[in-house]
């Protein structure tokens, strides 16, 4: 019964799409799946081995000298096009996390690392209760095992979790 469905959809996509059109489908859905991987491995070989401990952000005082004063007019322009630059450089930081959110959903049920790219996906976003998400998922000992596993192939120290 089973060999008889499959037989039945085998031949509705051959007639309906193409033998070619599939071949070009699993070419490109194996070459992108293969792509990804290699980015996403160089991604978390690049990281600090502490990158997942929470930090204590110290907020330090800026003290400006008689000379810096005197530029401030000249500096105003830069830093009013780099605050820009930093705001376009943030919305497509945030704009790629939700696209590797969305990605690691879709890879959960499809073949793909789903949890490691929801975690990417999540580093990116700024939201209140991140950083707990971000520990629930790295509590799951195969997220932390892949995680480091990638490293140890690429002859890097293995990540430091809280």
């Amino acid at each position: 019964m089973l060999k008889e469905y499959y037989n039945n959809i085998v031949t509705y996509l051959t007639q309906s799409f193409g033998a070619n059109f599939i071949f070009l489908t699993i070419l490109i859905t194996t070459i992108a799946s293969v792509v990804y991987f290699i980015v996403i491995s160089y991604i978390i070989t690049q990281l600090d081995t502490r990158y997942f401990i929470r930090k204590n952000k110290v907020v330090k005082s800026i003290s400006l000298n008689k000379s810096a004063e005197a530029n401030i007019n000249e500096t105003s322009r830069l830093t009013l096009i780099k605050s820009g630059l930093n705001i376009v450089a943030h919305i497509a930081k945030i704009v790629l996390g939700l696209f590797l959110l969305i990605c690691g959903l879709a890879m959960l049920v499809l073949p793909g690392q789903g949890l490691i790219t929801i975690l990417i996906g999540l580093s990116l976003i700024p939201f209140p209760g991140k950083h707990k998400l971000e520990n629930n998922l790295l509590a799951r000992k195969s997220v932390r095992s892949s995680l480091n596993w990638i490293r140890i192939k690429a002859k890097k120290e293995p990540f430091i979790f809280d």
